[in-house]
Order: C-alpha cells, then structure tokens, then sequence
C-alpha cells in the first residue's frame, strides 16, 4: 500500500462521462483510495455545470507524493478514462486527450476502429456495462460502470491498488459495497489492451 519509487511522482487522470453515469463520484472514491494507498496529496476536482443526465461531464483528478500546490483542471492527462466511448466523437473530448504519452481507458467491448486517437496513445477496453449489468448496478435501469472503471484503472496503471479501492468502497458503502467490490475484480481481469 506504499507509493513506491517506481511510480511518477505525480499523475493526473481525466474522467469523461455523462450525467447520470457517476464520473464524479468515481473520481471522488479514486482520490480517497489514492490517499489510503500512501500518496502524500490528491485533489479531485469536478467540472459541473448546468449539465443533466446524459450531457457530458468532466472531472479532474491529481494524486502526488509530493504536495500539490495549485489548484487546475487537468490539461495533460497521463490517463483518460472514458465511460461511453460514443463521447469519443466529440469533438472538445478529442482535442483534450494528449496525442501521445497518454493511456485511455474505454468502456467498451471492442473499440471502433474509426474512433480519431492517435496512434501514439496506449487505448484499452474494459466491458463495464455488461460488467454493471450482470451484477444489477444500474440506475433507473442504467448500467453504472463508475465503480468497474476503477479496477481497470488499477489494472491499466498499477497506482492504486485494489485493495485500498476496496476500502475506499467500503468507507462509502459499508456492507452494500459488496457488488461493487466484485465489479472492480471483474473489471481488472477483463481490462485489455485494444489490437
């Protein structure tokens, strides 16, 4: 549960979902677990407007050993984590993933070949509806893939470790967490690296 010296110093993640869909909240349990796992600041920084279910949201998250001392929407995301990959025909999405050094996260069974990344991006999948699905996590009948995301996060990067997202969960949602805990594992052992 240590940060160790293996990993950055600092990372800086974006989230990219939809009203409705938990991109805050998720981003909110990742700055927790990133605490428990040792780090020394994370900050999580939600962009929320007018926006409704449905409309695209973005949230920000910073995690570092070292102090953080401004306060900014990320703009160089070493990770970007996508819960609808449809939002990756968005335009202002697009033009704020980095065209290298970058890994995105899609939730997707298999990504659209002719989704507009560059081919300098490390892209993987993960399939967090059928995940959310066959586990009942849905929302008026929704599929919430805010919880599964973050087991792949642990898988794609290995900055948080399972066992402190689980506690994270646990922290939010006492016994319920439960199904949660099982979406992650799911999650993490169905993350794959897109061909």
């Amino acid at each position: 549960m240590t940060t160790g010296s293996t990993k950055p110093a600092k990372n800086e993640i974006t989230f990219f979902s939809r009203g409705g869909q938990g991109g805050i909240t998720s981003c909110q349990i990742l700055a927790e677990a990133a605490y428990i796992e040792g780090y020394k600041d994370v900050m999580s920084i939600p962009q929320i407007g007018a926006e409704r279910r449905g409309a695209p949201i973005r949230a920000f998250l910073i995690i570092s050993q070292n102090i953080i001392r401004t306060v900014s929407a990320v703009t160089k995301p070493d990770v970007v984590l996508v819960f609808d990959e449809a939002m990756l025909k968005l335009p202002p999405i697009i033009n704020s993933i980095p065209q290298k050094n970058c890994k995105v996260l899609v939730n997707t069974e298999k990504i659209n070949k002719d989704t507009p990344l560059s081919d300098e991006i490390e892209i993987y999948t993960f399939p967090g509806t059928s995940i959310a699905m066959d586990l009942g996590l849905t929302l008026e009948g929704l599929p919430l893939v805010n919880v599964p995301i973050l087991g792949a996060f642990s898988k794609l990067t290995g900055l948080v470790s399972m066992e402190s997202i689980e506690k994270s969960l646990q922290n939010k949602w006492g016994e319920k967490a439960e199904k949660n805990i099982k979406s992650i594992h799911m999650a993490f052992d169905k993350t794959i690296k897109a061909s």
